[in-house]
């Protein structure tokens, strides 16, 4: 294919992009659904694009994504509002994120009769739900507040969970051997080293960024900064995602971090992004995201009919599993409805498709299989939300919901 073709097909995807997008806002059909299909299309169904030529840029477009998608989660990420909503939320996140890990844990090793370490991976990488579906989604339906803010915080704060976690067993599954004690030191040294390197960042360029005032003017120094940590944690072969993650929710809640001895050295050490710098973020991680769901519909092996099809089974297995443990973790004096729509966020997103692609890079034995499970269990976790979503919101799933949950108070009240 020559360049010019590309640039034109670059161009048609990012405008393509913004189209999904509008649709989102009004129809609330998420766009990474349409972007993957249109992968697909691209990809397995017609072979007008073979993923295998990428070879070395996708490993760096890969990164790339996780770089930026790991700062603007950190950023996003608000002390603030998870202290207020950790009471709504964190039942739900915690339970969630666990149950999930568990199930699907269980589910690879008995399928697909992989290493343990593999199936962890899995499970780990898919125990969240997608901040990007789910915000979308809530805003269309007339839930509570309360129960808008218990889906939203569970979709940030499982971020930690699914990309923190994944990524220290990828650690493992690298070493290729498992001793406790070598593994529990590993993982601590990794973990506290990243996130020091982080946080510590986080300090020096808030220093570097007041002490050299010309540098606020520009849009890409934050991200330059960022790409140097990152590269210093890999070259010393300890988590460059734990670091940009911790990276990123310092420089959002600096506040919470600065120790008191810095302030009477430093003056004016908060650092604040600017809403212009933000929206520039915002803007790479759309275009990023853009074209790396195109490139997860373009990678999903279709020829492999039966990982599809599990993939289907092993979501439907999470939102069973979903249904029965929403009863124990949200109030009783929850509405049906909002109950009906807690249990249907299942979505999976990008940090899990991008932390997928990790083993398979790292050179894993199972880093095919393992990033075809995960890719098919995004395509049908988003696809499962949306059926859902659609049915609970014209009310013809609601008396099944109101069969497992039972009927709202309020109603039983008025009737007697």
């Amino acid at each position: 294919m020559s360049t010019a073709i590309v640039i034109i097909f670059i161009g048609i995807f990012i405008f393509w992009g913004h189209y999904l997008a509008a649709i989102f806002e009004k129809r609330g059909i998420p766009d990474v659904l349409g972007l993957m299909l249109i992968g697909m299309v691209l990809g397995p169904i017609t072979g007008l694009v073979d993923t295998r030529s990428f070879d070395s840029f996708g490993k760096l477009f890969s990164h790339l994504v996780l770089v930026f998608i790991l700062f603007e989660s950190g950023t996003d990420l608000k002390i603030s509002e998870v202290q207020k909503s950790f009471k709504l939320s964190a039942g739900i996140t915690v339970v969630g994120f666990f149950v999930t890990w568990i199930v699907l844990t269980a589910l690879t090793f008995v399928i697909f009769k992989i290493s343990i370490l593999s199936c962890l991976f899995i499970g780990a990488a898919l125990g969240g739900t997608s901040s990007a579906v789910v915000v979308g989604l809530v805003r269309k339906i007339k839930v509570s507040p309360k129960t808008s803010t218990i889906l939203i915080m569970e979709s940030v704060e499982t971020d930690v969970f699914t990309l923190a976690i994944p990524i220290s067993i990828l650690g493992l599954m690298i070493t290729g051997h498992i001793d406790v004690n070598m593994v529990l030191s590993q993982f601590l040294a990794s973990l506290i080293i990243a996130l020091m390197l982080g946080m510590g960042g986080a300090f020096l360029w808030s220093w570097i960024i007041n002490k050299f005032p010309d540098l606020k003017s520009t849009k890409f120094s934050t991200p330059a900064f960022l790409f140097i940590l990152y590269g210093i944690t890999e070259y010393l072969n300890f988590s460059g995602p734990l670091t940009a993650l911790s990276f990123g929710i310092a420089i959002g809640n600096m506040k919470y971090f600065e120790p008191r001895i810095f302030e009477r050295f430093i003056p004016n050490h908060d650092i604040v992004l600017p809403a212009d710098e933000r929206s520039f973020f915002s803007e790479i991680v759309f275009l990023l995201r853009t074209f790396f769901f195109l490139f997860i519909g373009m990678s999903i092996q279709i020829h492999r009919i039966d990982w599809l099809i599990w993939g289907a089974l092993m979501t439907l297995a999470l939102c069973i599993a979903r249904i029965l443990y929403v009863p124990l973790v949200v109030p009783k004096s929850t509405a049906v409805l909002d109950k009906a729509v807690i249990s249907s966020m299942i979505p999976k997103g990008l940090g899990a498709a991008v932390v997928a692609t990790l083993p398979f890079q790292r050179g894993v034995p199972d880093g095919d299989i393992i990033q075809a499970i995960c890719f098919s269990l995004i395509l049908f976790s988003t696809v499962f939300t949306v059926l859902f979503f659609f049915l609970i919101n014209k009310g013809i799933s609601m008396p099944f919901y109101r069969f497992i949950y039972g009927k709202d108070k309020t109603v039983v009240s008025s009737e007697q």
